[in-house]
This record gives structure tokens, sequence and C-alpha cells, in this order.
């Protein structure tokens, strides 16, 4: 006996429901996709005016795809609806949108001239997505598509050409209403389509069209000698653009986390682990991720922070006895832990992409101030420096780690007047992150060195306010602080005692 099909298997229709489940996923990826509902609108409406007795033959057709479409994206476009703030990354870029909807339409305008030059003159400005300014095609590719697509212009009456056009526009849609236009990657939506345009000029030459069939041996011959000529310069020059020239470009190195990339390297060629802080943009979140995507190994601990923030830490001595600190060549330490690195013998050693120091021994953390406090029985506070002997009061607050904090942990410091006001204020350490993408990064046994600097007079300030909250508990609030040893929810030093 015959196995029974499944009648949608073998309904007319299946090409329209696979086309509606395909397009429908397609908006569950990259933002781009969500120009693709208008491209279906726009081809319908185009059918409807010129192509109307095909309409009529497949409209059935139509709205299988358009169930199927809609079934699909349903997920994505119920969460958007009630979730409005997931979309904060288009509030970023949406500049020229937003002039557009205040009837302003220059941006818009300037967008598409930089769009319509991009295949062929000036390319996507920005080195992360490529040679920054370097167009789509090459010069002779260019011309055979800008030719192409008045081809396609010509016989837009045909519907195979329209369709080709109104993808290739819609495309367009989310770099024209964006900024740093034009984009490579807002317009992948073209990518299918793009070389279909110089073959629609190539296909119509008889002297290059396999349709010809009086084409001369001869003339194919040098054809094909000039094509393999200008391929092969185009391929050599392609090649020094992809692996010498665009690694090192721009902000390329930084993107794409070469100094991450070294610093992991570094520490897979070592024969045994030592522990190691890592200074980045990024400690509390997208750091310590990359840096387990990129270690072959697991056995390192490895402790984050920002040298952007004031921050240093020195982590806990290796079995060898060694203190190791590594920092990307282009995020600089503070001025003064660099001084400091150096007063204290630090072995430094450059190398293209990272900076790393390495003490053979621990130093001797001697405060001003001597404190003993513990914040929610994870954070230790042995002291801190005051200095106010420039324009510019400096405190350095001495911290050892105890146990590796569950939650973010913000620091604050507080200087307070006579009256118990706050003069003057200063915050460091874990941020929020608009995606909450908190992650620890510390270790037991981590020093934790944090400068905090004041345009106020120290002088003039009676006591000092001290303590962590966790930045995520901010909203509806209260913010949650630590609690000290004590069941406070800071710490109050008096700083003319």
């Amino acid at each position: 006996k015959g196995e029974r099909i499944h009648p949608i298997i073998r309904s007319p229709h299946r090409p329209f429901i696979l086309a509606g489940l395909f397009a429908g996923l397609s908006i569950h990826t990259y933002m781009a996709a969500r120009a693709v509902p208008i491209f279906y609108g726009l081809f319908v409406m185009y059918l409807a005016v010129w192509q109307r007795e095909l309409l009529r033959q497949k409209w059935r057709g139509l709205v299988w795809f358009t169930a199927v479409f809609a079934l699909t994206a349903s997920p994505l476009v119920i969460y958007l609806l009630t979730n409005p703030g997931a979309e904060f990354r288009i509030e970023e870029v949406s500049a020229p949108l937003n002039a557009l909807l205040a009837g302003d339409l220059r941006p818009v305008l300037e967008n598409s001239v930089k769009i319509l030059g991009m295949f062929g003159w000036a390319g996507d400005p920005l080195w992360r997505q490529n040679v920054a300014g370097r167009p789509v095609f090459e010069p002779v590719v260019a011309v055979l598509f800008y030719v192409g697509v008045l081809v396609a212009l010509w016989r837009w009456k045909d519907a195979r050409y329209a369709f080709a056009l109104l993808w290739l526009t819609t495309s367009t849609i989310p770099s024209l209403v964006t900024i740093n236009a034009p984009s490579t990657i807002r317009i992948i939506n073209a990518l299918p389509l793009l070389t279909l345009f110089p073959a629609l000029l190539i296909h119509i030459l008889r002297e290059l069209s396999t349709d010809n069939p009086h084409l001369s041996t001869v003339v194919s011959k040098l054809g094909v000698g000039l094509v393999l000529t200008v391929g092969a310069v185009y391929a050599i020059r392609t090649g020094y653009s992809v692996f010498r020239l665009w690694p090192n470009g721009g902000d390329v190195p930084f993107v794409w986390q070469a100094a991450f990339t070294e610093t992991a390297v570094t520490l897979d060629t070592q024969s045994a682990p030592i522990p190691t802080a890592i200074g980045g943009w990024s400690p509390d979140t997208m750091d310590p991720n990359t840096m387990a995507l990129l270690l072959r190994r697991d056995d390192v601990p490895l402790s984050h922070f920002s040298p952007e923030d004031g921050t240093l830490i020195l982590p806990t001595m290796s079995n060898s006895g060694e203190v190791v600190v590594i920092r990307p060549s282009i995020l600089n330490l503070h001025p003064h832990w660099e001084q400091q690195l150096q007063f204290w013998n630090a072995e430094i050693a450059h190398s293209e992409y990272i900076t790393q120091y390495t003490l053979s021994s621990l130093p001797t953390m001697r405060p001003q101030h001597t404190v003993r406090a513990l914040f929610g029985d994870q954070l230790r506070l042995d002291g801190y420096d005051l200095d106010c002997d420039t324009a510019v009061c400096r405190i350095i607050t001495y911290w050892q780690v105890e146990t590796v904090p569950a939650n973010a942990t913000r620091l604050f410091v507080q200087l307070l007047d006579d009256a118990g006001n706050v003069a003057a204020e200063d915050y460091h350490l874990d941020n929020l992150d608009p995606q909450s993408l908190w992650v620890p990064h510390w270790q037991v046994g981590d020093r934790i060195l944090q400068i905090h600097e004041f345009q106020a007079d120290l002088n003039l300030a009676a006591a000092m306010r001290v303590g962590f909250f966790d930045p995520y508990s901010c909203e509806p609030g209260p913010c949650q602080n630590l609690l000290t040893d004590t069941g406070a929810p800071f710490l109050l030093l008096s700083l003319h005692e």
C-alpha cells in the first residue's frame, strides 16, 4: 500500500506555505529583516495594479503565505509589543527616522545619496564591517551593476524585474533611516540579489551572452583572458585588504577583541596557571564571557576591572609567587597606578595589543588610615588614603574580596558636611547594564584598589560615607545596600579626628 501524503505537502500552495514559514522565521533574525513585510506589501500592490491576472491565479497561495508568515512572526511581534524597551538599540541609531517623522527630510535624502553610491563609489564608513569607505563592487562590476539596475527599471512591467527592484529598494530602508549610512550590515537583505543586476547586463550583451549561437571563439578567449586578468587583480587587492589592511584599521582591533585574543594565547601557553587581573572596557558584563570563549583552558583564575574607572586589581599570588596584571595597550591605567606598578618594580612587557605587568611578590599595602569593615560578608575595607596636594582631592580605598559577590556591587563614597549633607560623591565598580548582563568577575583574595577624585576641598568635609549597593535593585527601589558587619547599610568615617 502506498503511504498517505498529508494534504498540505501535496498542495499546489506548498511553495507559498514554505515561503511564508521562512519569511516569518527571518523576522526573528537580524533587525534589518523588519523591512521584509514592506517588500511583500509593495509587491502585492504592484501585482494588483500591473499583473492582475497573475494575482487572480495566485491569490489563494498569497493568503496561505500571509497566514503562515503572520503566525510564524507573531511570537516576536507579541514580545516586542509587550516589552517596548527591548528595542533600545533602534533608539540609539534612529536619528534620521526621528527627523523624518518630525518633517525633516534632509538626513534621509543625504543617506539615499550615500546608499546610491555605496555600490561603486564610497561604501560603509565603519571599519568594523569592511575597509572603511570601500564600495561593494570593484569598478568594472560596479558599472555592470548600475547599468543592470537601469535595465531592470526599463523592464519594470515584467514581474521578475519588479520583484528584484522592489527587493533591492526595500533592503536599503534599514540603512536609509539610521545613522552611519551606508551600512552594509543593515542592507544585508540585498545580498541574495546583488549579483543579479550585473548578470542581467551580461546576459543581454551579445558579445558576452551564452545565448548567442554565433559567439566568436576568438572573442570568447579574449573575454576569458580579460576576465581572468581583472579577476586576479581584484583577488590580490581583496586579499591584501582583508588580511593585511582591515585587521589593523580603525576600531577593528577593539571591536574584534584583538587584545583579549592575544591575552588568551599568552595564558594558554603558560606551563602553570597564574591568577591574572585583566583590564577591559566591560569587566562586569562582556569581558569574562569573552575570555571564557577565547581561552582553551579553564584552570586560570581571572579577575576583571576597568582601567578607565581608576581601578586596579592585584590578584592573589600564584604558586610561583608572581602577581600578573594585563591590559589592552590602547587602554591606559590611571597614571597613579602606572607609577605605582613601576615603584613596585613590576616587570613590564609590551606586545602588539597588550601590556603585561608581572610582580615577583605581592606588595605590602599600608593605607594612611587603617579601617577594618566587612560588607555583606563579601568585601573588606582595609583602609584609605587622603591626598589634597593637587587641585583635585583624591581618596584611595583599599579592598579585599572575601567572598565572590553573587550580585552586582556598586561602590559609593560620599563626603558629608558638618550638617550631614552630601557635599560630593563618587561611584565606581559595577554599573547598571540595560540588558542585565552582569556576571561575577572577581576572585577570592583579590585586592581592589580604587581611586576617588573630588573637586571639593576635603578639608571642608566632616565625614565620609562608604558602602555598596546593587544597582539592579534601584528600580523601582529603594537600592539594596550590602550591610556592614554591624548591620549598618554603610560605614561612616570621620575625616578629621
